[in-house]
């Protein structure tokens, strides 16, 4: 994060050091009054279970075979990170995807059901697919999807995600963890998963889109 200048005179000596010791404090200070919500890579403490899920779960089966066969998003040499976030009645972070390390997270804080997990994995999975290997036209056909056939998640996702740079990544990976029929055909059309997913994925009866609780919304 790049910080610009206002009106800094450079002739005082230490005044950018004092500034920047400020700043440390204060994020300190959020930090210990419980603003910082820590994130560690999914599998820690539960690598077999998660393994497991991977393989048992219909969908996410077919998104791990053709985008991540040896679960290298599962893996758990990551480090662990902090966001700082301000405090939510209704909502929480309870997953993350890292793009510099291609890695799946949790938030450390949050205890996850299966379903839960399952979601969280869906979701992270799909921004993994979003960022590393979906084609500029691929992501186009998307959104042009999505325009005529809008999904009841959008509106949360201009709630929740104030930048408006997240919105087309985080409406891909919402749309994909609670797939309505339709979407899943439109996943094939634009080559992200083969006819063969798409009758598997359809077979397996996608997610119903399930009223927003205050606890599991996936996300980052």
């Amino acid at each position: 994060m790049a910080l610009k200048s206002s009106g800094l005179n450079p002739a005082v000596p230490g005044l950018s050091r004092r500034i920047v010791r400020l700043m440390v404090a204060a994020a300190i200070a959020m930090i210990l009054a419980g603003c910082a919500t820590t994130f560690i890579p999914i599998s820690w403490g539960m690598r077999e279970k998660v393994l497991l899920l991977s393989r048992q779960d219909a969908v996410l089966e077919i998104l791990f075979r053709r985008y991540d066969p040896e679960r290298k998003t599962l893996r758990v040499d990551g480090a662990s990170f902090n966001i700082v976030e301000m405090e939510h009645d209704d909502w929480k972070f309870v997953g993350a995807y890292r793009q510099e390390q291609r890695l799946i997270y949790r938030n450390l804080e949050t205890t996850l059901d299966d379903r839960d997990l399952r979601n969280v994995m869906v979701h992270e999975m799909a921004h993994h697919i979003w960022f590393g290997f979906l084609s500029a036209e691929q992501k186009k056909g998307w959104c042009r999807y999505l325009q005529g056939n809008p999904s009841s998640w959008q509106a949360m996702v201009r709630r929740i995600y104030r930048d408006e740079r997240l919105h087309d990544a985080e409406d891909f990976a919402y749309t994909v963890e609670f797939a309505r029929m339709a979407d899943v055909e439109a996943l094939a059309r634009l080559g992200i998963i083969s006819m063969d997913e798409m009758r598997q994925w359809v077979q397996a009866g996608p997610q119903e889109l399930e009223a927003w609780t205050k606890v599991a919304e996936p996300g980052l």
